[in-house]
């Protein structure tokens, strides 16, 4: 319903980072972060998101300035025919307020909305408009929500009207993976289904962590005669984290897929097109700071095909051919990396055809570089999804985009306290204690008790700080969504060491310890069966390990434990070496000593 020209996320980008760029900021905080260098991507990904929420920003002084900026850059937009696709919802709303543009789009007699508890209120708002006298069926899935909850409070039925309702009672989960899911979703432990594996993956450091990963894949593969396809390895979230996955699997030969579409700035085929980019800005401006790699470019080639072409889009594209771009991309890439880089290739191609056809923007080769460089440089933390057919890979995704999917096997990395909860990182535009008192932020900031209570059945951490139980909450809660993609084998991967230098030790997230001692079924990979009695050995002190771990937690992060639990596993172990005579004597002194080393009292030599 618009003729204007819709920004794809890569050309929205520049467009605001050129709008800032003349922007004088009065609000002193602003004024002096925008001397930043990573100023201008983080108002541009606030603004973004206040956008796609068509939410208004009125209540904090610093967040009024952003929507004044947000309104004058949509304002500016316009004027020129362009849009943002944040703005295609609301301003569907719009038309759809009036009549004739409403019955020329609405021709069907009823609206089947699934995946309900993900709607956003924008998203809420149009649905109702568009269904406003139509049968309208919402399908929803109850304590799944993650995606909406990171913006409002309570279940989704909290927020609308409803004239009918028909819930389907849970069933009894079929499988351990299944069971696992719904514990760590609603907090009540299930009967054992006896069917299915849920395995705990370990290693020393993170790398090592996708070393085991891969390992397992193709010993599965193996013994079980599974493909590739069966496999998914879902991440708490997106971006660099799903390229560091699927380039380690790569390295180790196994083949991936992904709908998270990432890698412009590692793309080979992106670096040889800014090098060429940048050898023309430099032939067009001598003075232009940029550096070319001269034993990457061809010059005469380069110069020839500047001769015979009038555009930049059109050079580039002679290049692309004359140079053996595109063969060097199908030899050394797999047929799914492949397909991303002529994808990406495509993007750069379509930058210079939108520089071309603005007339407010310079067409010429420095602007272009640096155009193509910002979209390099930035493109590591962008993160989309897409509808892209998938060639039969291990899948690698964000938990979100594996909901509702099903795999044979799933893994699920990094399941360390560090990581699950984590720290929420609303914004790096502002500190954290100020964007917990935004009320107006276009995110949970400021909850009650109560609302926590509403949102969430599990009770994972007790805070004094409901905000921190919310963040902690909706963190166990991405961790089921991943563990409900298993159908037959659930692996939680985890290590003891940060890469790095300084070989931090990370503790295992205080979600899987919790697991661990009320499911049964979860088992160390090296634990499925305790065969030897240097096994049990090993089993009673992992036990005591993880108690110690969680009573250290304690100190630096605001939860609690319990004692109860702590002392039924301390009990049992105490019985157990009472009943094992001299061998349980010489297994309470090792104990004791695990003990009086973590608490100072010993040191290695």
């Amino acid at each position: 319903m618009t003729d204007k020209t819709i920004l794809s996320d890569t050309l929205r980008r520049e467009l605001v980072h050129r709008f800032l760029a003349d922007t004088e900021w009065e609000t002193a905080y602003l004024d002096r972060a925008s001397e930043l260098d990573s100023f201008a991507g983080d108002v541009a990904q606030l603004m973004e998101t206040a956008t796609w929420q068509d939410t208004e920003l009125d209540q904090s002084p610093e967040l009024i300035e952003v929507q004044s900026v947000i309104d004058e850059f949509q304002a500016w937009l316009a004027d020129h025919d362009h849009i943002e696709r944040g703005q295609l919802v609301s301003t569907a709303l719009e038309h759809l307020a009036e009549p004739g543009d409403r019955d020329a789009v609405v021709d069907f007699d009823a609206v089947l909305a699934v995946e309900f508890e993900e709607f956003f209120p924008l998203d809420r708002r149009y649905l109702a408009a568009l269904t406003a006298d139509l049968e309208l069926v919402c399908v929803r899935e109850r304590d799944s929500s993650v995606r909406r909850t990171g913006v409002e409070t309570a279940p989704v039925t909290e927020h609308v009207s409803r004239t009918t309702r028909e819930s389907k009672s849970v069933s009894s989960p079929s499988s351990r993976p299944e069971a696992t899911a719904q514990y760590l979703a609603t907090g009540r432990v299930p009967d054992d289904p006896g069917a299915g594996n849920v395995t705990v993956l370990h290693a020393d450091s993170g790398d090592a962590q996708l070393d085991e990963i891969a390992g397992e894949i193709e010993r599965l593969r193996e013994t079980r005669g599974w493909q590739y396809s069966d496999f998914a390895v879902a991440l708490g979230h997106g971006g660099e984290a799903v390229s560091d996955v699927i380039h380690a699997l790569t390295q180790a030969g196994v083949p991936t897929e992904s709908t998270t579409v990432t890698g412009f700035g590692d793309d080979p085929a992106i670096r040889e097109l800014l090098q060429v980019t940048k050898y023309y800005a430099v032939q067009a401006e001598p003075a232009t700071a940029f550096t070319v790699d001269s034993d990457a470019v061809d010059g005469a080639l380069l110069s020839t095909i500047q001769a015979e072409a009038d555009t930049i889009a059109d050079v580039l594209r002679r290049w692309a051919t004359a140079s053996g771009l595109k063969d060097r991309i199908a030899s050394r890439a797999s047929p799914l990396d492949a397909r991303s880089q002529f994808g990406n290739v495509r993007r750069a191609f379509a930058m210079a055809a939108f520089l071309e056809d603005t007339a407010f923007i310079d067409a010429s080769w420095p602007v272009f570089a640096e155009m193509l460089e910002r979209a390099h440089e930035h493109a590591e933390s962008e993160t989309r999804t897409s509808a892209t057919d998938l060639d039969g890979g291990v899948r690698v995704d964000h938990v979100q985009a594996v909901k509702n999917g099903s795999w044979r096997a799933v893994f699920i990395p990094d399941v360390i306290d560090q990581a699950y909860p984590g720290e929420p990182l609303l914004t790096r535009l502002f500190p954290q204690e100020r964007v917990l008192q935004m009320p107006d932020f276009p995110g949970v900031t400021d909850v009650t008790a109560s609302e926590v209570e509403a949102t969430f059945r599990t009770r994972s951490t007790a805070s004094s700080q409901p905000i921190t139980q919310y963040h902690v909450e909706q963190s166990r809660r991405r961790l089921a969504i991943g563990a409900n993609a298993a159908s037959e084998r659930l692996y939680f991967c985890l290590y003891d060491h940060e890469d790095g230098g300084l070989d931090e030790k990370v503790q295992p997230s205080r979600f899987l310890t919790d697991a661990y001692r009320k499911l049964s079924w979860i088992r160390d990979q090296s634990e499925d069966e305790i065969r030897s009695e240097r096994r049990a050995e090993e089993f009673v002190l992992s036990r005591v390990d993880r108690a110690l771990a969680d009573v250290r937690r304690t100190q630096s992060r605001d939860m609690t434990v319990s004692l109860d639990d702590l002392s039924g596993d301390i009990g049992e172990i105490h019985r157990l070496l009472d009943e094992s005579g001299e061998r349980g004597e010489a297994m309470r002194e090792a104990l004791q000593a695990r003990v009086d080393f973590a608490a100072g009292r010993v040191r290695r030599d």
